[in-house]
C-alpha cells in the first residue's frame, strides 16, 4: 500500500513538471503571451476598441521604468552582497549542515523563507545563492538531490514576501499622507502584518511548503534527479573568497583603484545619510534605502573600488531580464488600467461576496489580477479604490482587507515569472524547469489561504 501511494505521489508531480517543461516557453514568452491575452480580454469586456487598447499599452509601457532600475539594482547589488567574502562564508558554513536530501530540501525552505521574509529584495538573490551552494555541497557530500526540485523548493517561499517585513501594502498605509489616508487612515503594522490573522496563515503556509517539499512530492526516482553539475558544470564551482595578491601600485591612479581610502570616505558618506533617514527622519526602508544600504555594505565589506568593480560586473548579468521584460509588463499594467478592464473585472467578483466571503474572494481577485500586473505596491494604487469601499460597505475592516490582499497578491507568483526572472538568472534555470513542482504548491497554498482568511477570526 505505501508502494502505490508512493509511485502515485511521484506520478502526480511528474505530472505537472513534465507538463511544463513541454509547454511552458520562456518567461520573455510569457509576458508576450500575456500581453495578447490582456489585449483580447479589453477588447471583450471593455467599450475599448483596438486602436484604444493599443495606445492603453503605449501608455503603460514605460511607467515601470523607475521600478526596473530599482529591480536592476537590488539584483545587482544583491548578488554583489551575497557574495562578498563574509556572506560567502557565511552562507557555505549554513549550507554545510544538511546531511540527507531531505535535510537539504528543508533547508532550502527555511532559509529563503527567512530571506523573503526579511526583504524580498534580499531574499530573491539570497535564496537563488542559497540554492546553488546547497546543490554543490550535496554533490560533495553523495548527497543525490534533483537541482530543479531544490529551486522550487527555494522559489516557493517567496509567497509570503508580502507579508514580511518588507510588505509595500501594509508599509504604505503605515506611513502619513499616504493616498488613501483620508478613507482609512494611517494603518499600523500592529494591524496589518503583525496582526495575529497574518502571522497565523503565514506560519501555516510555511510549515506546509516545508512538509510539500521536505516529504511529500520529494522525488523518489534517482535516475531522474539531475545534479547541479549535470544540469550546468559552470554553476557548481563556487570559488573560495580567498586573498587575492596585492598588485604592485605604480601610479597614482591605481593607488586610488586599489587601496580602500577612497571607498572608505564616501561610505562614511552613505553611513550618514542612512543615519539621517532613520533617526533624524524616522522612515522606514523602502526599495530606494534597499538599495542605498546594499551599496553601504558592498563598498565597505569590499574595501577597494577594484574589488567592488569586479563584484558588480560580475553581477550585473543577472539583470538582462528584468531590463527585457518589465516593460512589457507595464504595458499589460497600461491595458488593465486605461481601458477599465480591472474595473470590470473587480466588480463583477465583488458582486458574489458576502461579510464571510469577501477576504477570500478579495485574495482570490487579487491573485488574477496579479497574473497581469505582478507588482505588489503598483497594483495596490490600482485595487485599493475598489477594495476598501468594497470591504466597508461589508463592514469589513481596513486591516483584514489589506491583509487579504497581501495573501493574494503574491500567490500567482508561484505560476508566473515576474519575479522569478532575477531568482531563475543566478540559478542558471528557467522557469519551466521547476514551475511544475511551484505549481503544485500554488494549489494547497491557495486552498489553505482561501480557508485561513474565511475561518481564521480577525479581533483588533
Amino acid at each position: 500500500m505505501l508502494q502505490l501511494e508512493t509511485q502515485s505521489k511521484k506520478q502526480f508531480t511528474d505530472y505537472f513538471t513534465d507538463f511544463a517543461r513541454k509547454w511552458v516557453p520562456d518567461s520573455y514568452v510569457i509576458a508576450l503571451v500575456l500581453t495578447i491575452i490582456a489585449f483580447i480580454m479589453a477588447l471583450v469586456l471593455t467599450p475599448s476598441g483596438p486602436f484604444d487598447i493599443v495606445i492603453s499599452w503605449g501608455k503603460g509601457f514605460w511607467t515601470l521604468l523607475a521600478f526596473a532600475m530599482q529591480m536592476s539594482l537590488i539584483v545587482i547589488t544583491g548578488y554583489a552582497l551575497a557574495t562578498t567574502p563574509v556572506c560567502t562564508k557565511l552562507i557555505s558554513s549554513v549550507c554545510s549542515k544538511p546531511t540527507s536530501a531531505t535535510s537539504v530540501y528543508v533547508y532550502a525552505v527555511i532559509l529563503s523563507a527567512i530571506g523573503f521574509y526579511l526583504n524580498w529584495g534580499f531574499g530573491l538573490i539570497f535564496a537563488a545563492l542559497i540554492c546553488k551552494n546547497l546543490a554543490v555541497q550535496a554533490m560533495r557530500k553523495n548527497i543525490k538531490i534533483d537541482y530543479r526540485y531544490l529551486c522550487g523548493a527555494a522559489w516557493t517561499p517567496f509567497y509570503i514576501w508580502h507579508m514580511g517585513l518588507s510588505g509595500s501594502a501594509p508599509l504604505l498605509v503605515a506611513t502619513a499622507d499616504h493616498f488613501m489616508v483620508k478613507e482609512i487612515g494611517i494603518i499600523p503594522i500592529s494591524q496589518t502584518i503583525f496582526h495575529p490573522y497574518n502571522l497565523i496563515l503565514t506560519g501555516v503556509s510555511v510549515i506546509a511548503i516545508i512538509i510539500m517539499f521536505g516529504f511529500v512530492l520529494k522525488p523518489k526516482d534517482e535516475s531522474k534527479m539531475i545534479s547541479i553539475a549535470e544540469w550546468n558544470p559552470e554553476l557548481a564551482v563556487i570559488e573560495s573568497p580567498g586573498k587575492e595578491e596585492k598588485p604592485v601600485i605604480k601610479t597614482p591612479s591605481e593607488w586610488v583603484t586599489y587601496t580602500p581610502w577612497c571607498s572608505y570616505l564616501v561610505g562614511l558618506m552613505f553611513l550618514t545619510y542612512l543615519y539621517y533617514h532613520f533617526f533624524v527622519l524616522g522612515k522606514s526602508l523602502d526599495i530606494n534605502v534597499l538599495n542605498f544600504l546594499f551599496l553601504t555594505l558592498i563598498i565597505w565589506l569590499y574595501g577597494t573600488p577594484a574589488a567592488m568593480l569586479k563584484a558588480v560586473k560580475a553581477s550585473t548579468p543577472a539583470a538582462w531580464g528584468v531590463i527585457l521584460q518589465f516593460p512589457f509588463y507595464a504595458g499589460i499594467f497600461g491595458i488593465m488600467k486605461y481601458t477599465g478592464l480591472v474595473d470590470t473585472i473587480a466588480a463583477g467578483v465583488i458582486k458574489l461576496s458576502t461579510a464571510t466571503t469577501f477576504p477570500a474572494i478579495a485574495a482570490v481577485l487579487t491573485g488574477f489580477i496579479s497574473y497581469f500586473i505582478p507588482s505588489g505596491g503598483s497594483k495596490w494604487v490600482i485595487e485599493a479604490p475598489f477594495l476598501i469601499p468594497a470591504g466597508q460597505a461589508l463592514g469589513i475592516p481596513d486591516a483584514q482587507t489589506i491583509i487579504a490582499y497581501m495573501f493574494g497578491g503574491d500567490l500567482t507568483a508561484l505560476i508566473q515569472p515576474f519575479f522569478a526572472v532575477p531568482f531563475m538568472a543566478v540559478c542558471g534555470l528557467e522557469f519551466k524547469d521547476f514551475v511544475g513542482y511551484s505549481f503544485v504548491a500554488f494549489i494547497v497554498l491557495g486552498l489553505i489561504m482561501i480557508l485561513g482568511l474565511t475561518f481564521i477570526p480577525f479581533a483588533m
